[in-house]
């Protein structure tokens, strides 16, 4: 038993190493990395039109086929629109988590004054601050914002899954 957790540790930290490569290449090059998430969006946006657009036309009656026709013509759109126009996918992409950090960060400070009495309140309040820091400063900055904003994020999500695993490998072996 003690091999396969060496051989999983060792998995472990060489896919953490290789997450912590690709995250540092998304923090230096945030153009790149937006623009591969943007297409990446785009194309499971066409399969998922296409695919809903099969099933409707698979269905018996006319009233179980609208439906997904109609959802898998403009999911389908949707996609050949964000891959053909990855820029504009980007901005509008952004603008979403720039409102998504706005609501989260208010949330939570909100609710971290309900938990006052526990004694790490203060962090989610301190997390909350971040949140709505960020998605103002992403706010105040865009469309420009949508040039960094999606790959810097993403690439710091990859940095830290990566040391993560990394430091889950180590103790593993």
């Amino acid at each position: 038993m003690k091999d396969d957790a060496v051989v999983s540790g060792n998995n472990l930290m060489l896919f953490g190493v290789a997450l912590i490569v690709f995250g540092a290449i998304a923090v230096l090059a945030p153009v790149f990395a937006g623009g591969a998430v943007v297409i990446i969006i785009g194309i499971v946006l066409l399969v998922s039109g296409i695919g809903q657009f099969i099933h409707g036309l698979k269905a018996e009656s006319w009233g179980d086929k609208m439906m997904p026709l109609v959802l898998g013509v403009i999911t389908g759109l949707c996609g050949i629109l964000v891959i053909g126009h990855p820029l504009l996918g980007l901005e509008f992409l952004t603008l979403l988590l720039a409102v998504f950090f706005i609501v989260e960060g208010f949330w939570k400070i909100v609710s971290s004054f309900s938990y006052r009495a526990a004694p790490g309140w203060v962090w989610m309040l301190v997390s909350g601050g971040l949140s709505l820091l960020l998605g103002l400063l992403i706010w105040s900055q865009w469309p420009l914002s949508g040039i960094w904003a999606v790959g810097l994020l993403v690439g710091i999500d990859l940095l830290v899954t990566g040391i993560s695993m990394v430091a889950l490998g180590s103790r593993a072996k």
